[in-house]
């Protein structure tokens, strides 16, 4: 992996600590999908925004959560269940 590459990991992944400790925790649901198929619908999501670069723009149009529910799923805070 090119250090750019690890750079840019680090940096979405401390983004992605950071909200998600500064968010309500969710579940997240699909009617007649597997813990297996979120996993790589998950890990899609993941990789696609990590190729959208690094500028506030990219920043400001994709996000985890809004590629998880173009895929058709539902946010469901766990403190509502």
């Amino acid at each position: 992996m090119k250090k750019t590459q690890i750079n840019l990991l680090i940096g979405f992944m401390t983004i992605l600590t950071g909200v998600s400790c500064a968010s309500d925790p969710v579940k997240w649901y699909k009617s007649g999908t597997s813990q297996e198929t979120f996993n790589r619908d998950k890990s899609d999501c993941e990789e696609a925004l990590l190729s959208t670069g690094s500028t506030q723009r990219a920043k400001d149009i994709y996000s985890l959560e809004g590629c998880l529910e173009y895929k058709g799923y539902t946010a469901i805070p766990l403190s509502s269940q």
